[in-house]
């Protein structure tokens, strides 16, 4: 029974070992160095742009637009739309306010 278990054993190591050796000169990467893909705007839902108020950045597509062309502000909700609204201590906030 020893002498079995010894062989399983001496099996087993051997075929880390050649496993180990394929792999090294076989190219291939593990699967532990791969990176993942790069999120490009179509695959994330479009551009983020951040909201002003609590900092969340948002897709642009899903985001509330104040302003226009370059003064456009964006929202990731109506509640932090109001907040930043409603702190009048900022010039684009009360020309952001009468576009609304």
């Amino acid at each position: 029974m020893a002498r079995f278990l010894q062989f399983l054993l001496d099996a087993l190591v051997l075929f880390f070992v050649i496993r180990l050796i394929l792999r090294l000169f076989s190219g291939r990467r593990s699967v532990t160095t791969r990176r993942p893909p790069a999120q490009t705007p179509e695959r994330s839902g479009g551009t983020l742009v951040r909201d002003p108020q609590c900092g969340t950045y948002v897709p642009e597509s899903r985001a509330i637009r104040v302003g226009s062309g370059d003064k456009a502000l964006y929202f990731c909700s109506a509640a932090c739309r109001d907040a930043y609204l409603a702190a009048p201590d900022s010039s684009m906030k009360r020309e952001a306010a009468k576009r609304a």
